[in-house]
């Protein structure tokens, strides 16, 4: 099995590619470079929802959002 690192870095491609990654586990960098891992929820124009390890949701703004990291086994 080979494992694949998907990275979005800019704006347009997060919000182009994000929905694609709904239920699935991902790695959020913040602008500030705080990361976050959680297991995608939801995402519409303005915000986006996960669940954290601790299975608590947790809402972002999109705008927030510098780069996001999954990864995918084949």
């Amino acid at each position: 099995m080979v494992t694949r690192q998907l990275r979005l870095s800019t704006p347009e491609n997060i919000r182009k590619r994000l929905p694609e990654l709904i239920g699935k586990k991902i790695n959020i960098v913040l602008s500030d470079r705080t990361v976050l891992f959680g297991e995608l929820q939801n995402i519409n124009d303005s915000q986006l929802t996960f669940l954290n390890m601790r299975l608590d949701p947790v809402s972002l703004p999109v705008t927030d959002v510098a780069e996001v990291y999954a990864d995918f086994t084949e």
